[in-house]
């Protein structure tokens, strides 16, 4: 596992799940006693700061009906754990049940999820080398199955299998990174490996058939397909999905965009462009909203250049719909068209975003300006009598793209945010709402398989996710890669609240780390208004209250109805609620059940002013 030094100076732990699970202290084993201590120890690695109550680590730990001791015995194996860490601090109780406290670089599972986050924002970004570097070093961290030494209780399976399906994720964007660097014949025998591991992954299949092919073997192409479709039916009962089947169809005819001679992905010194060589994800239901934007993109340079800002809650498509329209508005934009996401800046503030701009224009570090205001003339000056298109993708704050507006009349802005940037001037603003009935429809059954379709039972799911594009298509890939599971039995998974969000994650793409987001920048910001919204939101949660309204909210936080209407309006504007009439205000469901999460891990507030 990977060391790091203990930011205390005390002993040094590590703690790994992907393989047997394991402890290290000061680079030693430590033994973690029976399975059932190891299975607790587990539950509590699956969630690292964060209270897991009691109730759960009973169902972590008994798969069958727990004995009436459970309880009791749940505290004797926490004891235990105590004293094999060797640090009191670590393990500590905190109502409704206990935290494990894990550093940064402690635990291989979040050392291989920050790797294959990189790694695959490369690949989108058509970065194959760097993204290959990340991708190689998240595998290494896996010593075998996960957790493999524990009982798989109908608790901890779900979650284990989604790390699992993690790394086959990233087995996936491995093998497409070595396809886009022209490393075909080196990936074969890789490949095959690869395969007889994981029969029923079509994408793997897939990338071994494309190898095959630009390596010039025909015959062992459609041999591999063969294989695939047998491996299918005999698993899952199946037919390959439309993906694999496409690619077979394209080999045959020998489809010239297959050629390995094509050119070769834009170059890692060269300008970022909108979106990777891969296909981009597919849009339903938001025609309207796509032509609206290219048409405010592409409008006569005559007219006074504005900027659109396409803004709404958090798993909504924003920057899908910005990232197609960017593109087909490419074409109009001789000057170049540029993708900087602000999300992944180390330091997202108001100079990041010009400098990461010039570096994009090929300027070298030492040549951009430290200075704002000369690096945005600097940027000004080298977009002058060019016709740009700028996408800043992720903005949190007005101050990130204030300075560049109106400072670069070459560069025509596409902005996409959470929030209402509402103090920016000039601005056309393009506010994105969930999916409707049949567009979410749609979407699942795209991604799931039209052969699967139980209509009920996808429209079941599509409510289950609010309709909301990212948790749809989690929904979709998860579906699509678990081909034995019926939507029916999906549904009834999600159902069940306490393990909806925990479902509604597949690798790097998860509805919790998208609400998260919010969340810490409400708890980030000072002042009376976000501690009280921070302390409603608790509120909310602890209750599993959806709806609100500003009578409800004074009675929650013990305020008056004006401190009330100010937290309500704060929840609003990070997109936690939704107003949905005059003094009425909703969670949508997800939210509601991200709150009732935090509600259980926080501390309550002394009052409505202070962070919980």
């Amino acid at each position: 596992m990977h060391r790091s030094s203990d930011p205390e100076g005390g002993s040094n732990l590590r703690f790994g799940l992907l393989g047997p699970v394991e402890v290290r202290r000061n680079g030693r084993p430590v033994p973690l006693g029976s399975p059932k201590q190891r299975a607790l120890l587990t539950a509590l690695l699956l969630e690292p700061n964060r209270v897991v109550s009691i109730d759960r680590l009973v169902m972590a730990v008994w798969d069958e009906e727990p004995p009436r001791s459970a309880v009791a015995n749940v505290r004797t194996y926490v004891n235990r754990l105590r004293g094999t860490l060797g640090d009191g601090d670590r393990l500590t109780a905190r109502p409704p049940g206990y935290v494990l406290t894990v550093h940064p670089g402690e635990l291989d599972v979040s050392e291989f999820a920050d790797a294959l986050r990189q790694g695959r924002q490369a690949l989108s970004a058509g970065r194959p080398e760097t993204a290959l570097r990340h991708l190689s070093a998240a595998l290494t961290r896996w010593r075998g199955a996960p957790a493999e030494d524990v009982p798989r209780s109908a608790a901890l399976g779900p979650r284990l299998d989604a790390l699992a399906e993690q790394r086959c994720l990233a087995l996936e964007a491995q093998a497409e990174a070595r396809l886009m660097l022209g490393e075909h014949a080196d990936a074969v025998p890789e490949l095959r490996e690869t395969v007889a591991a994981h029969p029923t992954r079509e994408r793997l299949w897939g990338s071994l058939m494309l190898a095959l092919y630009r390596t010039g073997d025909s015959a062992a192409t459609l041999a591999a397909y063969g294989q695939a479709r047998a491996f299918l039916a005999e698993e899952l009962g199946v037919e390959p999905g439309p993906e694999l089947a496409e690619l077979h169809r394209r080999i045959l005819r020998r489809d010239p965009a297959l050629d390995p001679s094509r050119p070769a992905p834009v170059s890692e010194a060269g300008p970022t462009p909108v979106a990777g060589p891969g296909s981009l994800v597919s849009l339903v239901g938001r025609d309207a909203e796509l032509n609206e934007l290219v048409a405010a993109i592409t409008a006569a340079p005559s007219r006074p250049v504005r900027p659109v800002a396409v803004h709404g809650p958090a798993g909504v498509g924003k920057s899908a719909l910005a990232l197609h329209a960017v593109r087909m508005a490419a074409p109009a934009f001789p000057g170049g068209v540029f993708h900087v996401d602000l999300r992944t800046l180390p330091r997202p503030g108001a100079y990041e975003t010009p400098a990461r701009l010039l570096g994009l224009l090929g300027l070298a570090d030492d040549e951009i300006a430290a200075d704002l205001d000369d690096a945005v003339l600097q940027l000004g000056n080298a977009t002058a009598g060019r016709r740009v298109l700028v996408l800043l993708d992720n903005v949190t704050d007005e101050g990130q793209v204030r300075p560049l507006i109106g400072a670069c009349p070459g560069c025509r802005f596409v902005i996409t945010s959470r929030t209402v940037l509402g103090a920016l001037d000039d601005v056309d603003h393009l506010p994105l709402a969930p999916l409707t009935d049949d567009a979410a429809y749609e979407l699942l059954v795209r991604l799931c398989g039209r052969d699967r379709v139980d209509p009920e039972q996808v429209r079941r799911v599509a409510r289950l996710c609010d309709n909301l594009p990212l948790a749809l298509r989690i929904a979709g890939k998860r579906l699509a890669v678990r081909r034995e599971w019926t939507l029916a039995a999906f549904a009834d998974m999600l159902a069940c609240e306490e393990h909806r969000l925990d479902l509604l994650t597949c690798g790097d793409l998860s509805v919790r780390s998208a609400l998260d987001l919010d969340y810490q920048a409400l708890r980030q910001c000072g002042g009376t208004a976000n501690g009280s919204a921070l302390a409603l939101f608790h509120r909310l949660g602890e209750r599993g209250m959806a709806d609100c309204g500003s009578a409800t909210a004074a009675g929650l936080l013990g305020r008056d109805r004006r401190t009330a209407w100010a937290a309500l309006g704060r929840l609003a504007d990070l997109r936690l609620m939704k107003p949905i009439a005059p003094d009425h205000y909703r969670m949508n469901d997800l939210t509601r059940l991200y709150a009732m999460e935090i509600a259980r891990t926080a501390g309550k507030p002394a009052n409505g002013n202070s962070a919980v």
